[in-house]
């Protein structure tokens, strides 16, 4: 499954137990974690860099790579304080670390198992990525970020067919939060001069633009995700921030 450029990944073969893994790293699973089995592999466009993404999580998919694409743009300092809400295994914090390694990067996400897997993700790569358990509806950095990123859950609740695999479905539909908690976060984290990138379906921009306008946000452009015409990544700034 490519990626597309400039930053393609591929989905190739499983690893099997034993397996031996560049840089000697060997995948230990965790107490109540994931096991090898349940993984397969994303290669990296970055000197043969890969990480596992879990089986029956949401896949990663084209707005991984467009997402962390917008984020070089919005933000070309080489230093940037850089927040990623709901970081799943962890894939564009990881992507943006091995082409911006002076980024301070923190990366929230809400489920144990996803959480650990972009743990060990970060560890695979050679990356410092300050991966938290955290939930963002109570989040509260001391610092606030420059550039802060999602692609968060964007069907509502009680819409859509459920996934039978709870991990998905949390990736997909509003279980652990939704647009406003999302964009509340931002407000209460973004930099006065910061810029945030959320992707949602344009079908929910209406939505978006109101809420947003409640949050005290203002959405400055719109990018459509090549490949996923269906996805959008909104740009946001404070409101009343000079464009």
């Amino acid at each position: 499954q490519c990626l597309g450029c400039p930053c393609a990944a591929t989905v190739s073969g499983d690893r099997t137990p034993g397996d031996s893994l560049p840089g000697g790293w060997v995948y230990q699973p965790h107490a109540g974690g994931l096991s090898l089995s349940d993984l397969t592999r994303v290669e990296l466009p970055f000197g043969g860099a890969y990480i596992f993404q879990e089986r029956r999580s949401q896949g990663v998919s084209q707005v991984a790579a467009a997402l962390q694409a917008a984020a070089l743009e919005a933000c070309p300092e080489e230093d940037a304080r850089v927040l990623e809400l709901g970081s799943g295994c962890g894939i564009v914090s990881i992507m943006l670390a091995l082409q911006r390694p002076r980024w301070q990067i923190d990366a929230l996400e809400i489920q144990p198992k996803l959480h650990q897997l972009a743990v060990d993700n970060a560890s695979l790569c050679g990356v410092e990525v300050a991966f938290q358990l955290a939930d963002l509806r109570d989040f509260q950095a001391e610092r606030a970020y420059q550039l802060i990123i999602s692609n968060p859950p964007w069907r509502k609740r009680g819409s859509g067919l459920p996934s039978p695999h709870p991990s998905r479905e949390a990736s997909r539909g509003e279980l652990f939060c939704n647009m406003a908690d999302v964009l509340a976060c931002v407000k209460r984290n973004l930099a006065p001069d910061g810029a945030a990138l959320l992707v949602y379906p344009a079908s929910r921009e209406r939505e978006l633009a109101a809420t947003a306008q409640n949050t005290l946000l203002d959405i400055i452009s719109a990018l459509a995700v090549t490949g996923h015409k269906e996805h959008t990544i909104y740009r946001f700034f404070h409101k009343g921030k000079p464009q």
